[in-house]
C-alpha cells in the first residue's frame, strides 16, 4: 500500500493512462465483439434447430393420432368384433371361416396406410388369445399383470397409447415397435372381445428424422419417450437405446429451450422440443467444437490484431511521453531548489512552444512571489474576518425574529403585564447582541444574558426551567465570543424538554481544565439518537444553524484544537461541551 501514497512520475502516470485508456478498451471491445459474436451463433443455430424440430414434433404428433385413430376404426368396426367373437365360440371346424374373414378385413385396413399394422391381437374374456399377421411373444396370463393392460381396461372405448415396446411380436424383423391399445364397450352374447391390442411398424417415426442430421458421426436427432427410450433415432436404434440420465432430466423441466451440457465428456449444444399429447422430447445434440469452429478462426484473428495494434501504439506513445516529460524533470529539478530557499533560480526556456512558456511564467512566478505570498496572508485573514462576520450576522436576526414572535403572540392572546418583563429581557440581549465594540462579552455578562433568554423561552413554552448554575468564580472574568451560550439552550429546551411532559432541568457548568475554559451544558430531555450524535455538524439539523453555527464560530476563531462537542447525558438527555482559549481581556487576540 506504500507504493500507493507515494508520489508517481508523470511518465509513468502517462503510460499507465495510456494503457488503461487505449489497452483496456480495446481489449474489452475485442472481448464484447467476441461474445456477441458467439452468443448470435449459438442463438441462430438454436433458432434453425427449434424450427426442425416444431416440424418433427408437429409430424409426430400426426402419427400418434394416426395410430390411434386405426386402432380406433378397428374397435368400432362391429363386423371385426363379431366375427372374432363367433370364431372363439365356434368348434375347430367352423371358426376358420371367421378368421379368414378377421384377416381379409385387417388386411383391407394394413392395405390402405401401405402395411403399417404389424400385428392386432385380440383378448377375450376367458384369456384366449387371436393374432392378426404375427403373435405375441409373451403369453397370455404375463400380458394380463402389466400395467397398460389394466389401465386400458379401465376406461371402455377409449384408445390407450401405449408407445414404444421391444421384443413384442414373433418373426417381425423389427424389435421395436409402437403400440396401442382399447378396450371394445363389452355386449353379452353378441361381443366378448376384452382388448384389442395393436402393434405398429416403427419406421414411420424414423422416416421424420431422414434428412435432419448434417451426417456427421457427432450429431443427432433422438425421439425420446417419458422412460428415456429412444423411439427413433437419425443412425437408427442401434446407435443409443436410452438417453442419459442427467440429460434427460434437463430435457424433461420444459417444454422447448437448448443448453450446453456434457455428454460422453464432449461439451455438446442441446435443443429440445415437445410431443404435446405424449410428452415425447424431440433432441438434437450437435458438438459445441463444431459449432465455434468460425468462431475459433475470427477470435485468433482478432487477437493477434489486437497484439499487433496495441505493441506498435505503445511503442510511438511512450516515445512521445519521453518527449514531453523530460523538460518537466528539469523543472521539477528548478523548482526543489525554489523550495529549498533559492528564489534566484531562473529556467532557461527550452523545447516545445508551451515548455517555452512555462519556464517564462515560471521565472515571472518568481520575480513577483514576495508580493504574492504577503496578498496571499492579507486575503486569508479578511477571507476568515468575512466569514466569521457573516455567521455572526445570522444568529442575531434568527434569534431576534423568534423573539419578537413570543412578544406578538403573547400580545394577542395573554394580554398581561409580564410582556413587560419580556420586552426588558429582550433589550438586555439585543443591546449586548448589537454591540459592536467587541466580538467578545465576560462570561458573567453571557450568563447573565442567558438567564434574560431563559426567561423569555420559559413564557414562551409556558412551562418552568429549573436551572443549576455551576460556574466556577475563576471562569466568571474570562472573555468568550458573543452568543455561543443561547444556541446551545435554546436547543436543550426546544428538542429535549419541550417533548416532555413534566418540567424539565438544565445544568451549566464552568472549569479550568488543561489550560483551557470548558463549559457545559446539559438537560434531562429526551436525548439523542445514535445517528443524530454522529450528523449533529451538518447543517439544518436541528435549530435551524445555531448548533453547527457556534462549532464553526469557535474553530474560525481558535483553530480545530477548540469547539463544540456533543455526548449523551446520563441517566437522559443530552450534554453539550464547548472548549475555547482562556482569554483574560476584552482586546486580546488567540494566535491560531
Amino acid at each position: 500500500m506504500s507504493i500507493l501514497r507515494k508520489p508517481w512520475k508523470i511518465s509513468t502516470i502517462l503510460n499507465l493512462l495510456l494503457i488503461v485508456m487505449v489497452v483496456g478498451p480495446l481489449t474489452t471491445l475485442s472481448t464484447i465483439i467476441l461474445d456477441v459474436y458467439k452468443h448470435d451463433l449459438l442463438a441462430q443455430t438454436s433458432n434453425r434447430t427449434l424450427q426442425t424440430l416444431h416440424s418433427i414434433t408437429n409430424t409426430a404428433e400426426q402419427e400418434i393420432k394416426k395410430v390411434m385413430y386405426i386402432t380406433a376404426n378397428i374397435s368400432s368396426d362391429q363386423e371385426i368384433l363379431n366375427n372374432a367373437t363367433q370364431m372363439r365360440q365356434a368348434d375347430s371346424a367352423n371358426s376358420q371361416i371367421h378368421i379368414d374373414f378377421l384377416n381379409s378385413a385387417l388386411n383391407r385396413y394394413n392395405a390402405s396406410i401401405n402395411n403399417y399394422i404389424l400385428s392386432v391381437s385380440f383378448f377375450f374374456k376367458k384369456g384366449e388369445v387371436f393374432s392378426y399377421n404375427r403373435n405375441l411373444i409373451d403369453e397370455p396370463h404375463a400380458i394380463h399383470q402389466t400395467e397398460w393392460y389394466a389401465k386400458t381396461l379401465s376406461g371402455s372405448n377409449k384408445v390407450q397409447f401405449i408407445g414404444l415396446q421391444k421384443n413384442v411380436l414373433f418373426d417381425s424383423g423389427k424389435p421395436y415397435v409402437i403400440t396401442a391399445a382399447v378396450s371394445p364397450e363389452f355386449i353379452p352374447g353378441l361381443q366378448t372381445v376384452e382388448l384389442i391390442y395393436c402393434a405398429f411398424n416403427r419406421s414411420s417415426f424414423e422416416n421424420l428424422l431422414r434428412g435432419t442430421s448434417n451426417h456427421t458421426a457427432d450429431s443427432d436427432f433422438l425421439i425420446v419417450d417419458n422412460n428415456r427410450q429412444v423411439i427413433a433415432s437419425s443412425y437408427g436404434l442401434s446407435h443409443i437405446d436410452r438417453v442419459d440420465e442427467s440429460l434427460f432430466e434437463k430435457v424433461n423441466n420444459d417444454l422447448e429451450g437448448d443448453f450446453i451440457s456434457e455428454v460422453d465428456n464432449k461439451k455438446v449444444l442441446v435443443t429440445y422440443a415437445t410431443v404435446r399429447n405424449t410428452g415425447w422430447k424431440v433432441i438434437h445434440q450437435i458438438p459445441y467444437s463444431q459449432l465455434t469452429q468460425t468462431y475459433d478462426q475470427i477470435f485468433r484473428a482478432v487477437i493477434i490484431f489486437t497484439i499487433v495494434c496495441t505493441c506498435v501504439f505503445l511503442m510511438i506513445s511512450f516515445f512521445m511521453v519521453r518527449s514531453l516529460t523530460k523538460p518537466i524533470y528539469l523543472m521539477v529539478s528548478k523548482m526543489t531548489r525554489v523550495v529549498g530557499g533559492n528564489l534566484n533560480t531562473r529556467i532557461a526556456a527550452l523545447g516545445s512552444a508551451e515548455m517555452v512558456m512555462l519556464g517564462n511564467t515560471f521565472n515571472y512566478m518568481l520575480d513577483h512571489i514576495h508580493l504574492l505570498i504577503l496578498r496571499n496572508k492579507e486575503e486569508e485573514r479578511a477571507k476568515r474576518i468575512a466569514e466569521f462576520d457573516a455567521l455572526q450576522s445570522q444568529i442575531n436576526p434568527h434569534f431576534l425574529i423568534n423573539t419578537l414572535n413570543v412578544i406578538k403572540l403573547i400580545a394577542l392572546v395573554n394580554k398581561v403585564d409580564n410582556i413587560r418583563n419580556i420586552t426588558v429581557a429582550l433589550m438586555k440581549l439585543v443591546s449586548s447582541s448589537f454591540n459592536r465594540g467587541s466580538t467578545l462579552n465576560q462570561l458573567s455578562e453571557e450568563i447573565e444574558n442567558l438567564k434574560h433568554y431563559l426567561y423569555i423561552m420559559e413564557n414562551r413554552f409556558g412551562k418552568k426551567i429549573c436551572v443549576v448554575w455551576n460556574v466556577a468564580e475563576e471562569t466568571s472574568s474570562l472573555y468568550i465570543l458573543k452568543l455561543l451560550l443561547q444556541p446551545i439552550v435554546e436547543n436543550c429546551i426546544v428538542h429535549g424538554l419541550d417533548e416532555k411532559d413534566v418540567d424539565g432541568q438544565i445544568w451549566v457548568n464552568t472549569s479550568i481544565i488543561e489550560g483551557r475554559l470548558q463549559i457545559e451544558i446539559a438537560d434531562n430531555g429526551v436525548g439523542m439518537e445514535n445517528e443524530q450524535l454522529q450528523n449533529w455538524n451538518q447543517e439544518n439539523k436541528f435549530s435551524g444553524m445555531g448548533i453547527s453555527n457556534v462549532n464553526r464560530r469557535i474553530q474560525l476563531q481558535y483553530g480545530m484544537h477548540f469547539g463544540l462537542t456533543i455526548q449523551p447525558n446520563e441517566p437522559e438527555g443530552t450534554k453539550f461541551v464547548i472548549r475555547v482559549p482562556l482569554l483574560t481581556t476584552r482586546s486580546q487576540d488567540y494566535d491560531l
